[in-house]
């Protein structure tokens, strides 16, 4: 049944879920109380004061999930070889190691390649014979450390049984002229095996290694470590997890951050082994092959760390010898972002205290705030994941309350752990952007993987991710709640039904606008997968001929996106229907704040699909509507064209970008549309007439184009754009006389006067006579 039709009966039913916490919306009358009537139409309000923040944060937002299908999930499990290991159980733990066999270390020789301030790590290890490199794992910081001891030891490296206590070697421990290789938790606690352990992270218990001798070494720990390995003319590399141990070492004498080599250089490296028959041609012709768009695509990371280029390697020469088909590369390359993903979050949160298990949720944190917030400033995204390792903290411990670090984190350490990088960028604020720092993840595949991660493998993870996707969406910025209602899209069609009850329901219910705007731009994002758009349109649906007016609110707005109805035509006939659900007797106006309310964000919906790819079709439908004989309809029709001539096309943003509109954004949407639509300039003349004439609408049209002439002072195209649609508008003389008084009026304005040759040509335009009307 179209719109044109009587609206069907509210079916019966009551609220889906209990209105989530929130913020009453300014100038919404609870009590339903009838305002004065006539009552003048001042075009739709944005609900959540979306503007040119909100297109940009949108745009980067989707960017982050733009997926195919469900993330492949790749065993990332990496194999690791334990030389000499010996396992003591009583007694003081004394230095247990064991010798790197010397054919190893040869073999790393042939393929080892230097990462940048090789030279200096070198110098400094030979001066203070103990230096700690701080880094995630894979990024060949072992490779390196095991280089640094062959160099200076001749090939005498042990390797340190990772449960050694380092405050507790006695000079007896070092050997003469040795190299020790000392790999550190995250937590910078050592593991330490025995009677009495306790599973690792069981909270409110302390583990026997967490206390007491098992305390991570202190600096001067080290400075006696460093006096031992002097007298015995050895030396010690110590490799640290990135985390609090790590920034703690990297303010001291010992720890310094690695940066990863070049993939390109390691890749070489190892292809010339693996394919040594075919020479340097064979290694050329591979190299072509991971630098062509098909595989940098499928990986979608921007620079491999060494692991990741090794693993490309046996990929590569297992693909130059036919044993891997092209399709059978890039499905594995696709793996890798996965790989990392899981990779991140094994172990997040092991420990036996809060403080201990932090060391881990921090940096799990920021990185999930960093696959919603990938390209946000900084700032957003640093206290997002402060937010997020606070629900993280609660839910491990719900008896503690978590604190933050002030001073003590590591801003390049933190960002090298999560292969994030900070960039010059621009925040709109209205029509200037200002300089901010922008965060990004280096890979456009890791936000994806990250979520896709959390969610589909960390059951318990959910509930603290849907309650901080929650509060973020009742935040009244867009360049916060834009990116977070986009992420729960993403994640919604994962697992429809939980999402739905843990973060669509609960806000698309809610008082806070904010929240009822997410809850629309979740749904429509979840919509745009097929599978299920049919449960989506149901559900929208059935708020819409509910009894509920919040949850009519936030369908009409999921209408704006076009992406849940099966065509244009059927998302415009809802929302005639949720017009008329705006009355209290079918054929009648709006009469409560409420009723507004519903009405308002149906224009806003409207306007939003005139900005669409087929803005054709929805000047006819508004058209159509004005000269519908039911007031609800007209009021809507009359909304939608002081929205149109008022509202920006910034504002009026999408889940979907149009190209060609990208130049007129910040004008209003009706000149945008008479630049890229200009056949269409007559039909939105005729609009913007009938407009003017109702008495109701007039004076919100007049408003509109006086801030359009005073734009054209700044702006001559707008201004000739404007001259050339004036007296299409006007097409009798009281028209015109009305638009020449306009202008006489701005040109007098005492306070802020309209330059007189802008006014003149205004009213030049007007002017009757051959070649002022455009065709």
């Amino acid at each position: 049944m179209s719109d044109e039709e009587a609206g069907a009966a509210p079916a019966a039913g009551g609220r889906d879920a209990a209105a989530g916490p929130g913020r009453d919306e300014p100038g919404e009358d609870k009590a339903g109380a009838s305002p004065e009537r006539p009552r003048a139409l001042q075009g739709p309000r944005g609900p959540a004061g979306g503007g040119a923040d909100a297109a940009q944060a949108v745009r980067e937002a989707r960017a982050n999930f733009t997926v195919h299908g469900a993330n492949t999930v790749v065993d990332s499990a990496a194999g690791a070889v334990h030389v000499g290991d010996v396992y003591q159980f009583g007694g003081r733990p004394s230095l247990v190691s064991g010798a790197v066999p010397r054919d190893e270390l040869r073999a790393l020789r042939l393929v080892f390649a230097e990462p940048p301030g090789y030279r200096e790590l070198r110098a400094l290890l030979t001066e203070r014979r103990i230096i700690a490199l701080c880094g995630d794992p894979g990024t060949g910081r072992g490779y390196a450390a095991l280089s640094l001891l062959d160099e200076l030891t001749r090939g005498t490296v042990e390797r340190m049984d990772p449960r050694t206590e380092l405050d507790r070697i006695a000079d007896t421990d070092v050997l003469d002229g040795h190299g020790y290789l000392a790999e550190i938790a995250v937590d910078g606690l050592p593991a330490r095996a025995g009677a009495g352990d306790t599973p690792s992270g069981t909270p409110g218990e302390d583990h026997p290694a967490r206390s007491g001798a098992g305390a991570r070494p202190a600096e001067i720990h080290l400075d006696r470590l460093r006096d031992l390995l002097t007298a015995r003319d050895a030396y010690a590399v110590l490799v640290v997890d990135a985390g609090d141990f790590a920034d703690e070492l990297l303010r001291g004498r010992y720890g310094t951050l690695f940066r990863p080599p070049d993939a390109e250089s390691v890749l070489r490296r190892h292809l010339r082994p693996l394919l040594g028959a075919g020479g340097t041609e064979a290694v050329e012709r591979a190299v072509a092959v991971s630098c062509g768009a098909d595989v940098t695509g499928a990986l979608g990371l921007e620079q491999l760390r060494p692991h990741e280029a090794v693993t490309l390697a046996g990929l590569l020469a297992r693909h130059a010898k036919d044993e891997l088909t092209d399709d059978g590369l890039r499905a594995e390359c696709a793996g890798f972002a996965a790989r990392q993903a899981r990779a991140w979050f094994a172990g997040a949160g092991r420990g036996g205290s809060l403080g201990t298990a932090l060391t881990t949720l921090r940096p799990a944190a920021f990185r999930g705030a960093l696959a919603v917030y990938n390209g946000a400033p900084y700032s957003v995204a640093a206290e997002a994941a402060e937010q997020l390792a606070w629900e993280f903290a609660a839910t491990w411990a719900p008896e503690e309350v978590p604190g933050r670090p002030l001073f003590t984190d590591n801003l390049q350490a933190r960002l090298t752990a999560a292969r994030a990088a900070l960039e010059d960028g621009a925040a709109p604020v209205g029509d200037v952007g200002v300089p901010v720092r922008t965060v990004r993840f280096q890979g456009r595949a890791l936000s994806s993987a990250v979520l896709g991660h959390i969610w589909d493998q960390h059951h318990n993870a959910r509930g603290p991710l849907s309650r901080w996707l929650r509060t973020l969406c009742d935040d009244s910025r867009p360049a916060v709640w834009v990116p977070a209602a986009v992420a729960t899209g993403a994640l919604s069609w994962r697992d429809y039904p939980y999402a739905l009850a843990e973060l669509v329901l609960p806000m698309a219910a809610a008082d806070s606008a904010s929240q009822r705007m997410a809850a629309a731009t979740a749904t429509a994002e979840g919509a745009r997968h097929e599978a299920v758009r049919g449960a989506a349109r149901a559900l929208v649906r059935g708020w819409a001929r509910g009894t509920d007016p919040l949850l009519r609110r936030t369908a009409a707005l999921v209408h704006g996106y076009g992406s849940v109805e099966e065509s244009l035509t059927a998302g415009l006939d809802e929302l005639g229907r949720l017009a008329g659900a705006a009355s209290d007797r079918d054929g009648g106006a709006a009469e409560t704040e409420t009723d507004w309310g519903l009405l308002e964000d149906t224009a806003y919906s409207v306007v939003r699909l005139l900005a669409g790819p087929a803005p054709g079709t929805v000047i006819t439908r508004i058209g159509r509507w004005l000269g519908d004989g039911r007031a609800s309809r007209r009021d809507l029709g009359l909304l939608c064209v002081v929205g149109a001539v008022s509202m920006r096309a910034w504002a009026l943003w999408g889940l979907e970008d149009r190209a060609e509109l990208e130049p007129y954004l910040s004008r209003p949407l009706v000149a945008a549309l008479l630049a890229v639509e200009p056949g269409e300039r007559r039909r939105l003349a005729d609009l913007v007439r009938f407009a003017l004439d109702n008495g109701r609408s007039r004076d919100a049209v007049l408003t509109a184009l006086t801030d359009w002439i005073r734009r054209g002072e700044r702006d001559p195209a707008l201004l000739e754009e404007l001259c050339r649609f004036l007296p299409l508008v006007a097409a009798d003389e009281p028209g015109r006389e009305r638009l020449r008084h306009l202008a006489a009026r701005l040109e007098r304005d005492p306070d802020e006067s309209v330059d007189p040759v802008v006014t003149a040509r205004v009213r030049e335009a007007l002017a009757p006579g051959e070649g002022n009307t455009a065709p």
